[in-house]
Order: C-alpha cells, then structure tokens, then sequence
C-alpha cells in the first residue's frame, strides 16, 4: 500500500510539473515578449527538466513487461538485481585447438603469445589479419584466434580453417558481448594449460592493429610481473549512461582501480595469468554473471590485478581509433595499435600505421599526439 501511495505521489507532482510548464508556455507565447526561436529553445529546455524531474520521482526498481525487477539505469547492461549464481568453470573445455601447442619444446617456445578474440562469423577479418599485421616471421611471436561455442552450421568451416592455418580456438563459452570476460578468462585458461613457459600474453581484439615486433621489443624489456598497455584512461563508473553502465549493487565504489584499455593490453610475466585466474576464483567473478558482464579490461587489468598486487605501467602509442597514436623513441616515431571503430579494415589499416614507423621526430611532434 506504501508503495502505491508514493507511486500515486510521484505521479502527481509529475502531473503538476507538466502543467507549470504548459501554462508559462502559453504565457510566453501570448505576450510575445521573446521572438519564435526563444520560444523553441526555451519549450525544449523545460520539457528536458520535466522529464528529468519525472525520471527522479520514479523508484529504483520497477516490473517490466517481462516481469523481471531491474533497475531502468541498469536497461544497457543488462545487469539485473536478481544476480545468477552459476559458478564459472574454471576447469573449461577447448573443444578445438591448434596442434602447434602439442609439440613445444625449449626451441620453439614463443616469448611472445598473441590471443586474438573473434567469433565464428568474423572470418574474412580473421583472412585480413593473417595477411597484415599477424604476417609477421619471428619464432618468438605465436598469434591464435579464440572464439566461443558456434552454431553447427560454422562449426565444419571453423574446423577447415583450423586445418588451413593452425591458430583457431574454441572456448566452451557462449557468444555475446556479455561473455567478452569469460572469452578472456579463457585465454589466461589457455595460456596457463599450453603456453607456461611464455613469458608474455599480448590479448587483442579482431579490430586491433597491431605492430607485434613492438610488442617483442616491450616483452623483451619488460621487468615482470606487469601489465603494460593504454593506463591512463578515466575511471569513474558510469551509473546511468551507455552500454557501460553499472549499477551500485554490482560495483559500489564510485571509480575503478587503475586499468588499461583500447581492447589490447600486454600480461607480462609468466605467472600473470595463474595470479589473475587464483584471485578470480575468489573474487564475485566466480560466482556472479552480473560481475563477469563488467568490462573485460577493468575486470583483468583493473580488479583482479588490483588484489593480485601486479602493477600497470601506462605507455603511448596505442589508440581508441584509427587514428594512431605514436611517441617518439631514439629520435623516431614509434607506434603499437590502433582500435577500428568505423572503417574494419586490417590490412588498409596496418599499412597505414606501418607508414608511421621510423619517421623522424620533429621538435613538435610530441604535441600533436591525439590524447584520450
């Protein structure tokens, strides 16, 4: 009964609200004291406030047309009040991967392991990758591709490609956006169970390009444990805009740890993905779909590396966009990846980023680098 008291208040503060700003429209519009287009802005500028003032009266949960209870803030993340409590299975399954692992030896194990993340309908991307910026001859750099389950009708072409190039995984995960942190706790999985002895784990995304004898470099210079990549990005929690949006009851503090982002980052050292999978299965990811729908950065460079006491060192040259950022080493530009928003080109793309690489630093260089 309370609660429908304070509904029927709300709405009659709303009802009042709208009517104040009907009459003072009326009014304004009458008396002709301000020309049309104040009018315009004006009427704009009030209807907002109503509804932002409406919004304010309503109460933090409400029954939609499914029945479910979900907060209205909460619509983009699909982050519901009512949690899932299915425990992830750390012990996952790969139901198909390449036969490269099965014959390491002190040889030929790679410094460096490049994880890609994909789906099964991202073929042709795959295609352009491996002719670009993964066409990279170096025994020290492996580049694999891992996706979740596929439908049956990819599965077979799936398999073909594995039989072609030897680089395909798939993670028993399901597909989705939402499943981005399980897919990259698959690949801390894969490394921990086939690569050991790597010493870094280079996680990209399909729309990454990248430059991967930068990536050897930075490995190799690299002083482990660390997590190297794009640091120095905002970390306030969002609560009420965007697909990133994140209600209270699935993280309260108001800004996230220190994290690295722009969808590739570098886990240097190769005990780093045992650490981040052992605080894993004592932190809510074990146990929580609404904490594992989280941003997989802030997930793995950010919380789980927070508690796992591993540092983050930011360092340029990775960028949002397809714009690449560069800094000047040795007197020349130098550059890691770009991240294709619009144009999903790879090979376009490398090519233009390649074009960067080696050019002499001029004195003002520095201050034309495009920032987050």
């Amino acid at each position: 009964m309370a609660t429908s008291n304070n509904g029927s208040g709300a709405e009659k503060k709303t009802t009042q609200a709208l009517q104040l700003v009907t009459t003072t429209i009326i009014h304004m519009l009458v008396s002709r004291r301000i020309p049309i287009l104040a009018y315009l802005f004006l009427a704009s500028l009030i209807a907002l406030l109503a509804f932002k003032f409406h919004l304010s009266t309503l109460s933090d949960g409400g029954v939609f047309e499914d029945g479910i209870e979900m907060r209205w803030r909460c619509l983009k993340t699909k982050m519901i009040s009512e949690d899932d409590p299915t425990p992830f299975d750390f012990a996952l399954n790969f139901i198909l991967k390449p036969t490269f692992p099965d014959n390491l030896n002190a040889g030929n194990t790679p410094n460096v392991l490049v994880l890609v993340t994909t789906t099964a309908s991202e073929g042709k991307m795959r295609e352009q990758v491996r002719q670009s910026w993964a066409n990279y001859t170096s025994r020290a750099v492996r580049v694999e591709f891992l996706i979740g389950i596929p439908t049956d009708e990819q599965l077979p072409l799936i398999q073909k490609e594995n039989e072609e190039y030897d680089d395909m995984i798939i993670a028993d995960v399901v597909e989705g956006y939402y499943s981005l942190a399980a897919k990259t706790m698959a690949m801390l999985i894969y490394k921990t169970r086939y690569y050991p002895d790597s010493k870094c784990l280079v996680k990209a995304d399909v729309d990454n390009v990248l430059i991967l004898r930068n990536y050897e470099r930075l490995c190799e210079e690299a002083i482990a444990p660390l997590i190297l990549g794009k640091c120095n990005v905002p970390r306030t929690v969002l609560r009420n805009t965007t697909k990133w949006a994140v209600p209270e009851f699935v993280y309260s503090e108001p800004v996230y740890p220190t994290y690295c982002s722009t969808g590739t980052y570098v886990l240097a050292g190769k005990t780093v993905p045992q650490r981040l999978i052992k605080e894993a299965m004592r932190s809510p990811f074990a146990n929580s779909l609404n904490f594992r729908k989280l941003s997989e950065d802030v997930i793995f460079t950010g919380i789980l590396a927070e508690k796992a006491g591993i540092r983050r060192r930011h360092i340029n040259g990775l960028s949002f966009f397809e714009i690449p950022e560069f800094f000047c080493r040795n007197g020349y530009k130098t550059t890691y990846s770009t991240h294709l928003l619009s144009d999903k080109n790879p090979v376009k793309n490398y090519y233009k980023l390649m074009k960067i690489e080696g050019v002499l630093c001029r004195w003002w260089d520095p201050y034309g680098v495009r920032r987050w």
